[in-house]
This record gives C-alpha cells, structure tokens and sequence, in this order.
C-alpha cells in the first residue's frame, strides 16, 4: 500500500484531491509536512514557537487551492509551497513589527520568566540599552542589518534584497555586523563597571 502512494505522482495527487478525495488530502500532507517543515525553520528564527503553526497554515492553504482546482500544474507545486511559506513566515513577522512586538524583547521576557519580576525588569533594561547601543554602530547597513532582521524579524530573502546583500554573503555579513555590535557592548560595560 505503501508504495503505490509513493508512486503516485504531484499531478494524480492534485486530480484526486480536486476531485474531493481525502485519503490523497492525507498522502498529500504525509508526503510534503516534512519538506515544509524543514524551509519553514530556514525562514524563522532560531526558538520560534509558531513554527507547527506555520507547517499547518501553509498545508491547509495549499490544500484549500488544491480542492478549487487553482493549481493545475502539479510541477509547481514545490515552487507554490515555497512561496506560500515565504509569504505566511513574512506576513506574521510584519504584523508583530506592525504591532511593536520584538523578537529580542520576547527572548529576553522568556529567559527571565514572569516568575521573578526583577529579573523581568532587567530583561527590558538589557533590551533598551541593546538598542541604544544598534543605533550607535558607525556603518549604516550593520544598523539596518541587524534592525530588520532580528527586531523587524524580516527573513533572510527580503534584508538581502533590501540592503542589496547576495544570498550567500548574509550569514557573514550578519556575523560581522553582530561583532561589530559586540564590541559597542564590551566597551559599554567597561564603563558601567
């Protein structure tokens, strides 16, 4: 049984599916979950919670256009679930920008927990001076670098064409930016001391 679903190609898939078909809705969700899953995780960021959320949105949503015949070339499939993906992690990291929520706040609320409020008022301090100090770097982009990408929480795709960075220097251009920020860091608690 186990491998006629495995033969079954993307476009016998999406036939059966349009046609109103669960045990292929079912074989669909098996065969791409863990796909999803996998691009989902490249497109958030590290300790994202809502990344089960992610995997299922897009799913259904591809689903939803699978059974309205919208998708009628099976080939593309892989190419709209990416897309799909790009646009849901995108949207919800817009909307909690939109909403004054940061990424670096709630790591911070989550390591000192609500159950110890002097922790949690430190957490926010560290926060505002971590900010301080990004608008202080001497290199525009390293300020907008780290701005959109970790307190926009902007994906990788859209800072580098953004800021013009190439898809394959990002990691290191962020490394050095992160560096950069480091040594404002030190130096600011070098003289706090």
């Amino acid at each position: 049984m186990a491998a006629a679903h495995s033969d079954v190609t993307s476009a016998d898939l999406a036939d059966r599916i349009r046609s109103g078909d669960k045990a292929a809705e079912s074989e669909f969700v098996r065969r791409f979950e863990p796909g999803v899953r996998a691009v989902v995780r490249r497109h958030t960021r590290p300790g994202e919670a809502m990344v089960d959320d992610f995997v299922q949105d897009v799913l259904y949503q591809v689903l939803l256009k699978l059974r309205a015949g919208e998708l009628r070339d099976a080939a593309a499939l892989p190419a709209y679930l990416r897309a799909t993906i790009v646009y849901a992690t995108t949207a919800e990291y817009r909307r909690r920008a939109s909403h004054g929520e940061s990424a670096s706040v709630d790591a911070l609320d989550a390591i000192a927990g609500d159950s110890n409020p002097v922790e949690h008022l430190r957490a926010r301090q560290i926060a505002t001076q971590v900010r301080s100090l990004l608008a202080e770097l001497p290199i525009a982009r390293d300020r907008a670098l780290l701005q959109r990408f970790y307190l926009d929480e902007r994906s990788k795709d859209e800072v580098c064409a953004e800021l013009g960075i190439e898809s394959d220097h990002f990691h290191r251009v962020v490394f050095r930016a992160r560096e950069r920020l480091r040594e404002l860091v030190e130096r600011a608690g070098a003289q706090d001391a």
